[in-house]
């Protein structure tokens, strides 16, 4: 088994007993500083646009509840830094598919930026009027990441109605991944800023 099928076989297991997996490392300190590079140069030349809650007819801006930036990458992107990560994830649902039969048919996936000062209160990635999102993927870019710059990502897990909070950083090369339509999560007040690529793994 190759040193990639294994996290990808720990990703899954996680996943299977918990509802959601952590792996460290999951993207190298190269492969992070790469993908910043594109992502400030795409920042800096204003790509980004205000995220919002919602979908199509039903989308709006809300702060109180969202505060990051967004880029939605093209799954076709040439972009060097880019197609790493791509292939990397579509590596992962092919994975997916052939060992746990999840069908798998799309992906969707975007730059995010916190500034100093904001948070995504507690939500779920799904939509009332349109399902489809199984898993949902975290990568972290942020190098340096200490405790008091906040940032965290909160996974609520209910089991035998005792609701447990697990706390995550957002430390660079990790990997979160957890099931779309079941859990709550929230991320805490930033004070740095913060930068992660956000995707979801689609039937």
């Amino acid at each position: 088994m190759t040193l990639q099928d294994q996290k990808f076989e720990d990703l899954i297991e996680g996943i299977s007993i918990r509802g959601y997996a952590i792996c460290d490392d999951f993207l190298s300190a190269q492969e992070v500083a790469n993908l910043m590079i594109t992502f400030m140069l795409r920042y800096n030349a204003g790509k980004f646009k205000a995220a919002g809650i919602g979908k199509r007819n039903e989308f709006h801006l809300e702060k109180r509840i969202r505060g990051n930036e967004i880029l939605w990458l093209e799954t076709d992107s040439v972009d060097a830094a880019e197609r790493v990560l791509l292939d990397r994830n579509s590596d992962f649902v092919s994975y997916l598919n052939k060992t746990c039969f999840l069908g798998i048919k799309d992906t969707e996936i975007h730059f995010a930026k916190y500034d100093i000062g904001k948070f995504y209160s507690r939500h779920r990635d799904v939509f009332q009027a349109q399902k489809g999102r199984v898993l949902s993927m975290i990568y972290y870019l942020n190098t340096h990441w200490v405790p008091a710059d906040g940032g965290n990502l909160i996974i609520y897990t209910n089991k035998k109605n005792i609701e447990t909070a697990i706390t995550i950083a957002p430390i660079a090369g990790r990997l979160v991944c957890f099931e779309s339509e079941k859990l709550d999560h929230e991320v805490t007040e930033t004070f740095a800023e913060r930068f992660s690529v956000t995707g979801w793994l689609l039937n």
